[in-house]
């Protein structure tokens, strides 16, 4: 259970958790920050909080706000299957609240797997989000492919592909690799970096906090 725990924190630096459930009682939260490279502009700041409620089931908050508007806020339960002596782990979402300014309905599917790099422990997972927007009909679809290993100090590493389909605009994808320090049993201090690949060219860079309790 304590594995899940690391694993489930690291993955939920990228806003998204991944299948792994939180033992009962158990939680973390993910601040981050991040900015164009050149100058800082077009700040985008995440706040991601998860709980364990007991019987493979995780309640969290998903909120995210630009230097404009409050882009999403999120409530969401996940429900992890049973694993049945399996590797991989797969797990169902769904979440209410408010994105890109609207009610939403959102649905998310997990899947993930812990894997090795030579005596390195990791993990890769995919993430898979459908959002519909109440008064415009419209939709969002988002995945992310996440690759993550574990230090033997305690830091962190993680390589993610995001990936997004909008209905009312051109899809676009973004490569986000990360890495985080270990300050002290149960935080991390997170730098990374964001660069467009498919639809997009700005890279920016991410500084953000994970904290477990």
């Amino acid at each position: 259970m304590r594995i899940a725990a690391l694993l489930i924190m690291l993955v939920a630096g990228a806003a998204h958790a991944g299948p792994w459930p939180l033992p009962k009682g158990a939680g973390h939260l993910c601040f981050s920050i991040e900015g164009a490279a050149r100058d800082g502009s077009g700040a985008y700041a995440t706040l991601y909080t998860e709980y364990g409620i007991g019987k493979s089931r995780t309640l969290g908050f998903d909120l995210g706000v630009s230097e404009d508007d409050m882009d999403k806020a999120v409530l969401f339960l996940r429900q992890t299957k049973p694993d049945k002596g399996r590797a991989m782990v797969q797990a169902h979402e769904l979440g209410i609240g408010m994105v890109q300014g609207e009610a939403a309905l959102r649905t998310g599917y997990s899947i993930g797997q812990g894997i090795n790099f030579g005596e390195m422990s990791g993990w890769i997972a995919l993430d898979t989000r459908a959002v519909v927007f109440k008064d415009s009909y419209g939709g969002l679809f988002e995945a992310d492919l996440t690759v993550g290993g574990n230090a033997q100090n305690g830091d962190k590493w993680m390589v993610q592909l995001q990936m997004a389909v909008p209905t009312d605009r051109d899809a676009y994808a973004k490569i986000a690799p990360s890495y985080a320090f270990r300050v002290k049993e149960g935080r991390h201090l997170l730098l990374g970096a964001t660069a467009g690949i498919v639809g997009m060219d700005t890279t920016k860079v991410t500084l953000g906090l994970w904290q477990s309790f």
